[in-house]
């Protein structure tokens, strides 16, 4: 039986995936922030053991390193509480993964589009350099670069979808021209676990984003149209928005920030340098197929 260690296994994404694991046979260590959380968030289970240790001490991360087989990596931050957030966990932890993994095998989740926005998203350019130090120090690396990711629970849909309820209005955030293809939690953890299982794949990049392209704006308004809410699009110009999100920054409520507005500027699709997971034979979920079940 292979052992699976996964950093952020009581995530949003990361439920879905220690849940497929755990029905798969496998044995899993999460490692997580807050235990109580990740018992509420994880089913209990004879294989699943929930550890909470400083994932920057490096003694401590290499200890549970060598008791494992497969590393998981989906520790990431979106926005950053204190200074150098973005720095410490997408690059610093990363590349002390890659150190200590060596030859096995290290499944590390990114971002899509990055190349681009790096040029003025902090988010961005550290996930990008998080990508380079697996790819210089880890032997035996998978790297897997989503699009918003939606599911029960997310942190997209469901937002919009709670300010929809006491707000008058939706920001259209640039115009709402911003192109994003939502990927399912649930097909990226179907991908894991074929990655899991196969000695196929070895230093590679996989994207991950669904069948279809859509806009900022035609997400909003599908949000609306599940929830039978009527509510105004009103354009934010980001200058206006990146102003608003300073605010909020300094009452410390990270609704947007300044770089969330910067991701903003540059569409979250594929240019086709890797391949999908579907490659995998993965059968690729639509949005406007799931969404409403948890919307509704």
């Amino acid at each position: 039986m292979n052992k699976i260690l996964i950093f952020g296994g009581s995530g949003f994404l990361g439920s879905f995936i220690t849940k497929l694991l755990l029905n798969n046979g496998y044995e899993i260590c999460v490692v997580c922030r807050n235990l109580a959380k990740a018992a509420d968030n994880l089913i209990q289970h004879k294989n699943l053991t929930i550890k909470k240790i400083d994932i920057f001490a490096e003694d401590s991360v290499k200890a549970l390193i060598a008791k494992h087989d497969i590393i998981i990596n989906l520790i990431g931050k979106l926005y950053e509480e204190k200074r150098n957030d973005f720095q410490k966990y997408h690059v610093d932890f990363p590349r002390i993964l890659a150190t200590y993994t060596k030859n096995k095998k290290l499944i590390h989740l990114s971002a899509l589009a990055i190349e681009n926005s790096s040029k003025s998203s902090f988010y961005a350019k550290t996930k990008l350099a998080g990508e380079q130090a697996i790819i210089q120090e880890s032997k035996n690396y998978i790297i897997i670069k989503p699009s918003i990711i939606f599911g029960e629970n997310d942190n997209f849909f469901n937002l919009f979808a709670r300010i929809s309820k006491f707000s008058p209005f939706l920001p259209l955030i640039g115009g709402g021209k911003t192109l994003f293809s939502p990927i399912y939690a649930e097909d990226i953890a179907n991908s894991i676990l074929i990655l899991c299982e196969s000695s196929n794949y070895k230093n590679q990049i996989f994207e991950a984003y669904g069948d279809e392209n859509v806009s900022f704006k035609e997400i909003l308004e599908f949000i609306l149209q599940v929830t039978r809410k009527k509510r105004m699009l009103v354009t934010l110009p980001f200058k206006i928005a990146k102003f608003e999100a300073k605010i909020l920054h300094f009452c410390k409520i990270y609704l947007l920030t300044e770089d969330q507005v910067e991701l903003l500027k540059y569409d979250n699709i594929s240019k086709g340098k890797y391949n999908n997971i579907n490659s995998l034979k993965i059968n690729l979920t639509n949005y406007k197929n799931i969404v409403p079940n948890y919307l509704k």
